[in-house]
């Protein structure tokens, strides 16, 4: 019953603000619309998608977990769009990630995923914005769309964000001593 579900909104004729241009029973997808809130705020209808259990929610069978990993959850307040892994679309709930980072001595974010316009791009903002060296790996994001993802790499750069090529993942963790972050984290 996410907001950000285009069918939700949909179906839902009170989701959307009187301050609306386009009301819930008349969107479209990728429609941008004010919900109700509170706070009231523009959001972006999307496809049904990371549904928490589905399939869509699963990491690729390539990725390699570990089984002491930590995983922080996003987008579970129903009324409000989380992009970021560290708040809401709001600033009105955030998750434990930054806590978790700062209570075992972790200075540096690396980010990657899916979307660089959204989610990729608000996580990274949010990471500066929090004090931590952040850094983007080119060949692991991607875009929803070339316009608005370079507009968000634009933003992020500006932000002290950096954008780096995979191969110098390495040589940016030598320079600092991290494994004594990464073993508190993955305890």
């Amino acid at each position: 019953d996410h907001i950000s579900f285009h069918s939700n909104v949909k179906k839902c004729i009170h989701a959307t603000s009187a301050r609306s241009n386009v009301k819930g029973a008349d969107s479209e997808m990728f429609q941008t619309v004010v919900v109700c809130g509170p706070p009231e705020l523009k959001q972006t209808l999307w496809p049904d998608h990371c549904i928490q259990g589905s399939f869509g929610a699963e990491f690729h069978k390539d990725l390699k977990t570990f089984p002491n990993e930590v995983r922080v959850n996003k987008g579970m307040k129903t009324t409000v769009d989380s992009y970021s892994g560290f708040w809401d679309n709001g600033d009105t709930s955030h998750t434990p990630l930054y806590n978790m980072l700062l209570n075992n001595g972790v200075t540096d974010v690396v980010v990657c995923g899916i979307a660089t316009d959204f989610c990729v791009g608000f996580t990274a903002l949010d990471a500066a914005r929090h004090g931590f060296r952040t850094v983007v790996v080119n060949e692991a994001i991607r875009g929803v769309m070339p316009d608005t993802s370079a507009g968000m790499v634009a933003r992020c750069k500006a932000a002290g964000v950096e954008f780096v090529s995979s191969a110098s993942i390495p040589d940016l963790v030598k320079e600092k001593d991290v494994s004594g972050a990464v073993d508190r984290i993955f305890k």
